[in-house]
């Protein structure tokens, strides 16, 4: 019998400017990400878009 193997990707990580800087959000969501993420912490993309639905959830 083989043993399944399951390989574990690393996500990219990206600091709090180069979320804020992208060109992958809107003006607003990139705003929204300049007030909930934290300075010298890295955020996978999923990450950064669970804050801006978080910000917006409180709206």
């Amino acid at each position: 019998m083989t043993e399944a193997k399951t390989k574990r990707v690393a996500k990219a990580t990206y600091d709090k400017a180069g979320l804020v800087n992208s060109t992958g959000f809107y003006n607003i969501q990139r705003a929204i990400l300049n007030i909930t993420l934290k300075d010298g912490k890295e955020y996978t993309l999923d990450e950064a878009k669970n804050q801006i639905k978080k910000f917006k959830g409180g709206i």
